[in-house]
């Protein structure tokens, strides 16, 4: 070889060296396996100088990751034989470097190696990216095998190549995918019709995932043997997976199960047929705004509100942005931050509907719950605005009431002794109210844990507490225990100790509860075990049977005379029926029912003629919801009051007429008295008015009125007068008299007191027009319903009375009814018609009217009763007695 060829040669391997070195690791090593030379990428790789390579031992600076491939690689170089391969070695960090290595020996004469150069390609990141696709290659399979989606694999041509365990569930067992071999699903009719086949076909075409809809099968459905066929719906998606080379090399088939989807779907259709009805009946408001701010739709409720005409409030220009109301209370404003920024908005705004009247009569201050949101209309995909109107006026005027609500509780827990405290479980924290603190006598708010709250129990009381905690934690059960503690001042207490568990999602996480001061109840208790004590030796003492008992009849205590009664001993917590059994079928349950009910004492005797005796009884209530029951023997006394009640009722028939006479002489004068005051004081204001009066035709118009009061009080004087005289007659005088004209009569008399009250009076005779009754009697008795309704009206709506009469079991029944202030029945019913008894602040009130009405309806054989509630005025009923 000339000298220009082996230059040629020589640049050629220079060339060459420097392309090994810009992309691969070059070593050289000789035949010990010293490394005798290394080229730039090595020296990168390692991160070492080529002085600190050179001569160290090959697999000291380049551990392989696998010594026998090493060593196999290292024997077939020995041996002449060149070596390429992917070998892992280890860097001195430990990290791996993957080398396409081929690796060449040179040979001496003597057939043996003289050394042999290793160059390599890093393909670290390549090799590691295969290791972990083959690591996680089962974990996708598994992933994929147990998708809640049915997923199938087909070639380009349709062939089902592979499919999960979903997918095999949605085809069934007998698809032809399993039963059919050589089945091509493309070419079945059923999948061309529902639409799955044409996507296929598109897939392949244009290389694009579909998603679709499809009606896949039809399930039979069994109910009351009747089967149904009912359609099932997937979602079919449909993608192809490519090579690096953009080849479609498979298409895949993705099921998913909306049948539920598509129910609802249909069902949401329906329902949009009642959405109007929906929206028209809602408990709240509704008001629909478009994007300009008129109104286009209010429901039935809003309408009530507003007081506002069928169907909208169109038919009156009411714009948001510019009405003024609407922008004295800033409505234009929060229309426009909800149209502008695109989101819900839920305020309270409190607005004054007197301010306008244009358009609505609500007329009063009123607070609104507003949620006021964007909605697109889903047709003309326009912004509109909807307004969800709650009136909480009523809420925020009782807010005031609850925050003095709150103060109360807080007070009566001070009262009561009683705390509050709850235990977080994983902290061990323990949180204490005021009272808990005041209590244990520590300053409100110094920490406190599970320990140091425990620690305030005596032994014995900690010992059952901590059993008490453990139960509700581990069962749920909670506790009410009394435990006694020792507080912070060293002071021995007794508590009651309440608590329960408290669950977050189904997870017991916290306890609370109560916490009692009750040392002044157990000294109490003990107290009054003593004062027991002392009351049966005091039942014991007293001539008289007592028994305290239960509702049911449970006896808790009874006397010796009690037992000396009933005629044998009786045990604790036996019932009186079974030890007493003569109280069966007598009026006894009766009137035990009435006083447990009532909650009145109720007082009777009872006649048991197997022992000819007589027992008096009283039922007592207690505050403990038990009865008192007294008893005593009044068979002697009974006995005498019948020998005394034939002499009394010789006596009675003597006395009889007198009784009667004096009676109606007393009852006439109470007549007399009171049914003249009011006329007389009608001539008193007529006479002042008169002398008040300054034109001579206005006083000459007050004498006439004067005139026409003297004369009805003339005509009621010698009404009352012919009365008087009947003293022999044991029934009034009666005659035939129109209520229309006896009340025409009244009001004259009465005109004055109608003219300054306004009062509206009213009546409907048209039943019963006549009654056959006492003049006298009848005007008194309209005269003071009438006077009642007008000293007891109510300043808060015009006075008005209505009178109607009705027959009733031949009876003629008369109502007047008046809106007054009326009368609390609870507190004064029985006490309503007694003599001299008033129930309102009011000057003017005597308590002789109802007194005289009632006397003078019993008298003629009637009865009287009333039927009232504060602030809703009274109702008084007159039962006439028929002949």
């Amino acid at each position: 070889m000339n000298v220009v060829m082996l230059e040629q040669h020589y640049r050629h391997l220079q060339h060459l060296e420097s392309a090994i070195n810009a992309c691969a690791l070059s070593v050289t090593i000789n035949t010990v396996g010293t490394v005798t030379a290394v080229n730039t990428q090595v020296v990168t790789a390692l991160q070492q100088p080529a002085e600190a390579l050179v001569g160290q031992p090959a697999i000291s600076i380049l551990p392989p990751a696998d010594p026998r491939q090493w060593q196999r690689i290292w024997t077939s170089l020995l041996a002449g034989q060149p070596v390429q391969e992917q070998i892992c070695f280890l860097k001195p960090d430990q990290q791996p470097l993957w080398l396409e290595a081929g690796i060449s020996p040179f040979m001496q004469e003597d057939g043996t190696m003289a050394h042999c150069i290793l160059i390599g390609m890093d393909i670290t990141a390549r090799k590691l990216a295969e290791i972990k696709r083959a690591q996680n290659e089962p974990y996708y399979s598994q992933v994929l095998e147990n998708l809640p989606l049915g997923l199938q694999q087909f070639s380009p041509e349709g062939n089902s190549l592979d499919l999960n365990t979903r997918q095999r569930e949605i085809w069934g067992e007998t698809h032809a995918f399993f039963t059919k071999p050589g089945y091509n699903w493309l070419e079945d009719p059923f999948y061309r019709l529902n639409g799955l086949v044409g996507m296929f076909d598109e897939v392949r075409k244009t290389g694009k995932t579909l998603k679709r809809e499809v009606l896949l099968s039809y399930r039979e459905k069994t109910n009351e043997n009747i089967t149904r066929l009912y359609p099932v719906y997937f979602e079919a998606t449909i993608f192809p997976l490519t090579d690096p080379q953009r080849n479609m090399v498979n298409i895949f088939l993705i099921l998913d199960d909306i049948t539920e989807k598509k129910l609802s779907e249909l069902s949401l259709q329906k329902s949009e047929r009642l959405l109007d009805n929906i929206i028209e009946n809602l408990p709240i408001g509704y008001i629909q705004f478009d994007n300009f701010g008129f109104i286009r739709r209010i429901n039935q409720t809003q309408r009530q509100f507003f007081q506002s005409p069928h169907p909208t409030m169109m038919r009156q220009p009411f714009n948001v942005m510019n009405d003024s109301l609407a922008t004295m209370f800033e409505l234009d404003k929060l229309f426009l931050q909800v149209l502008e920024e695109n989101k819900s908005l839920r305020v309270e705004k409190r607005i004054d509907f007197s301010q306008d009247k244009r358009w609505t009569t609500v007329g009063r201050e009123v607070y609104f719950d507003l949620t006021v949101f964007p909605v697109i209309e889903p047709v003309d995909k326009e912004m509109i605005i909807v307004a969800l109107v709650n009136d909480i006026t009523d809420k925020k005027m009782q807010e005031l009431e609850n925050r003095k609500n709150q103060e109360f509780l807080q007070q009566t827990g001070s009262i009561g002794k009683i705390g509050g405290w709850e235990l977080d479980l994983e902290s061990k924290q323990v949180r204490w109210t005021d009272q808990s603190y005041y209590i244990h006598d520590c300053t409100p708010g110094s920490p406190v844990d599970y320990e140091s709250a425990l620690a305030f129990y005596t032994p014995e009381a900690r010992e059952s507490l901590e059993i008490l905690v453990h139960q509700c934690m581990t069962t749920g059960k909670p506790f009410d225990a009394q435990l006694s503690i020792i507080s912070a001042r060293q002071q021995l207490k007794r508590v009651r100790s309440i608590g329960q568990p408290g669950y977050v999602d189904g997870k017991l996480v916290r306890m609370y509860g109560v916490v009692q001061d009750i040392t002044e109840q157990v000294e109490i208790k003990d107290a009054l075990s003593r004062n027991t004590e002392l009351m049966r030796l005091f039942f014991d003492t007293i001539d008289m049977g007592y028994a305290a008992m239960e509702r049911n009849g449970n006896l808790n205590f009874l006397n010796r005379k009690a037992e000396k009664m009933i005629g044998h001993p009786v045990a604790i917590g036996s019932n009186i029926f079974e030890e007493f059994p003569r109280l069966s079928g007598t009026v006894f349950y009766a009137r035990l029912r009435e006083c447990i009910q009532q909650q009145t004492s109720q007082s009777f005797g009872i006649y048991f003629p197997v022992v000819d005796k007589w027992y008096d009884f009283l039922l007592t209530p207690m505050q403990d919801g038990g009865i008192s029951v007294f008893m005593r023997d009044i068979t002697d006394s009974r006995k005498l009051q019948k020998e005394l009640r034939k002499a009394n009722d010789q006596l009675s028939n003597l006395n009889k007429n007198l009784v009667n006479q004096n009676k109606q002489l007393e009852d006439f004068a109470h007549i007399t008295s009171h049914n003249l005051r009011a006329p007389i004081a009608n001539l008193k204001a007529l006479m002042q008015m008169h002398n008040e009066a300054i034109a001579q035709q206005e006083r000459d118009l007050y004498l006439g009125m004067v005139h026409e009061v003297i004369k009805k009080i003339d005509e009621t004087l010698n009404d009352l007068v012919e009365v008087v005289q009947i003293r022999k007659d044991v029934n009034v005088e009666k005659e035939k008299l129109l209520f229309a004209e006896r009340l025409q009569k009244v009001r004259d008399v009465l005109l004055v007191d109608i003219e300054t009250s306004h009062i509206q009076i009213t009546f409907d005779f048209d039943e019963e027009p006549m009654i056959e009754y006492p003049k006298v009697y009848l005007d008194s008795i309209l005269q003071n319903f009438i006077t009642n309704a007008i000293r007891y009206r109510s300043s808060e709506r015009t006075p008005a009375v209505h009178l109607k009469t009705w027959k009733e079991n031949d009876n003629i029944v008369l109502s007047v009814q008046d809106n007054g202030v009326g009368i609390d029945m609870e507190r004064f019913g029985n006490k309503l018609f007694g003599f001299r008894k008033t129930f309102h602040k009011n000057k003017d009130a005597k308590g002789i009217g109802l007194f005289i009405t009632k006397t003078q309806v019993e008298a003629m054989g009637g009865s009287i009763r009333a039927e009232s509630h504060p602030g809703e005025g009274t109702k008084f009923i007159i039962t006439f007695r028929s002949e």
